[in-house]
């Protein structure tokens, strides 16, 4: 771009900010009339399950509805990034209710109310932080880990402190589907690809146990560690709470587990310490009359391509809202072409955002996936966010990214190859069915339930599942910059958490979608002020 071109550029956000600027003083000097209106603490309540990133609703849907949009990790930390620029609030409150997170997912809140307490600091240095508080009516797992990272937390006086450990029974049905004339075939490259054991074998292997082993022992920690940073206890004696539990609502404040046991309506008072009551308000109701400050957008954004539910041939399947009707969302390799080869098209962004929480599915829909971004990247950056789960396929279509990003509990890895069949024949004979195929060619029959492979067949399936597990690691020790010989201890279809795949050299770091987002920042020579459009 010339030396005419940059200054006319200057020139024009010179302009947008300073009329963005009067459009705040304005807007400021209305907000002082309405000062009784004003929040001392911005509510939110998490109920439901909770997703990542605002799902974008048909517009006929949102018109129609009466019902308001979940929120999400994505809403939340756009409202607490304003909230930390109005110097009047002093902080902000989060109730739990039947709230559906999973322990990445608190880990996900947990960053962001670190990075909460830091923007207050970048707008008011010298002053109060800004305080998260928590409200649980129910106190288990997950949503209690969110809670140890406020600042206060309170709960019913009913509520039983319920961190009970955690616990994984899965239930294996191959003589149940016996009795019924079903059979599962299975052909995989190691004994720990076990999605399909629980219908294969009628009890837990030893490699099935060993990995369920190692990752309770992961999340386990994780949990263990993060209430005792946030709530200022040993990890022995966090370990002993959760043994001891459920304890109740006077007993965990004894333990110093939770600040005090209110009811809801008490909040404000208890907020309000000795003076009159702290004002509590929706954020809804606040939004439009919180202190407002200039901040220019960037002229360059990011893209974010996400991809979640099982990754097939084919074109995407969405429901409204998120929610499915019948089935489940799906992540279509021709779907995600088109999005990758737009986002090379658009001359805006300076980058990808890959949002992966996927455990897999076909092999070569992920590699399409995989070949399309390969191509993105070399001409602008990628940067991989793994959300619940990137295992399998997740994984394998994360590996051009220059940056991998996980939570500690994500699971990941599932590094191999798997494929089975149902044989259902005598299932029908049961039942009076009776099949008459006709067909031509030797293996028209490979992938047909009514009958098992034949040997050769079976010796096919295995070649095939070998060639694509070789291709897998291949690829793997190429992006991960491994050697092949290295990489079984690591493969052969074992799963990890974010942070055991972290210390093997799997992912590069912990941290959230927010840090994903400012190392694609960095990557692609973007400020990491929040200006940056992320669409």
């Amino acid at each position: 771009m010339s030396v005419i071109g940059r200054g006319v550029i200057r020139l024009v956000r010179g302009i947008a900010w300073l009329w963005q600027a009067c459009g705040c003083v304005l807007a400021n000097g209305v907000r002082r009339l309405s000062k009784g209106s004003w929040a001392d603490y911005v509510l939110f309540e998490l109920s439901g399950p909770l997703l990542e990133r605002t799902p974008q609703r048909p517009r006929l849907l949102s018109i129609f509805s009466r019902s308001k949009p979940a929120l999400t990790v994505e809403a939340l930390h756009d409202a607490l990034r304003r909230i930390a620029a109005d110097p009047d609030v002093r902080g902000v409150v989060i109730l739990v209710k039947g709230a559906q997170i999973s322990l990445a997912q608190a880990q996900s809140l947990a960053d962001l109310f670190a990075r909460f307490r830091g923007w207050g600091g970048e707008y008011s240095s010298g002053t109060a932080a800004k305080e998260v508080v928590v409200y649980l009516e129910t106190c288990a797992g997950a949503e209690y880990v969110v809670a140890a990272a406020a600042d206060r937390v309170f709960v019913s006086p009913q509520t039983d402190w319920s961190v009970l450990g955690l616990r994984a029974e899965p239930v294996f049905l191959a003589e149940t589907l016996r009795r019924i004339g079903v059979e599962a075939e299975v052909v995989k490259v190691a004994p720990w690809k076990t999605a399909f054991d629980t219908l294969e074998r009628s009890e837990m292997s030893a490699a099935h146990r060993e990995q369920m082993e190692r990752l309770l022992d992961g999340w386990y920690s994780e949990m263990v560690t993060a209430i005792s940073r946030g709530r200022d206890r040993s990890e022995e004696q966090v370990r002993a709470a959760i043994d001891s539990a459920p304890l109740t609502a006077r007993e965990a404040v004894e333990s110093g587990l939770v600040d005090d046991a209110v009811y809801e309506d008490e909040l404000a008072k208890v907020l309000g310490g000795t003076k009159e009551e702290a004002r509590i308000l929706p954020y809804d109701q606040v939004s439009r009359t919180l202190y407002r400050r200039p901040r220019l957008r960037h002229r360059k954004g990011i893209g974010v391509i996400s991809l979640s539910g099982m990754i097939t041939t084919g074109k995407s399947r969405r429901f409204p809202g998120g929610l499915p009707i019948v089935g489940s969302n799906t992540a279509g390799s021709s779907t995600v072409q088109q999005m990758i080869r737009a986002a090379v098209q658009n001359e805006r962004l300076a980058g990808v955002l890959l949002h992966v929480d996927s455990g897999g599915g076909s092999a070569l829909a992920s590699d399409l996936i995989w070949r399309e971004l390969t191509l993105l990247d070399r001409k602008k950056p990628v940067v991989a966010y793994m959300g619940d789960v990137a295992g399998s396929g997740g994984y394998y279509v994360a590996l051009p990214a220059q940056k991998i990003v996980c939570q500690a509990a994500t699971l990941t890895g599932s590094i191999g190859v798997i494929m089975a069949k149902l044989i259902t024949s005598e299932a029908f004979s049961k039942v009076g069915a009776k099949s008459f195929p006709v067909q031509r060619g030797e293996n028209a029959d490979l992938y047909a339930s009514d009958v098992r492979w034949r040997p050769e067949q079976r010796v096919k399936v295995e070649e095939q599942i070998k060639h694509t597990y070789g291709t897998f690691k291949r690829l793997v020790a190429d992006a991960r910059k491994m050697e092949a010989d290295s990489l079984e201890e690591l493969c052969g279809g074992r799963v990890w958490t974010g942070r055991q795949a972290q210390v093997r050299g799997l992912v590069d770091e912990i941290g959230s979608f927010a840090t994903a987002v400012d190392r694609l920042c960095e990557l692609a020579s973007l400020p990491t002020d929040g200006s940056v459009p992320v669409v």
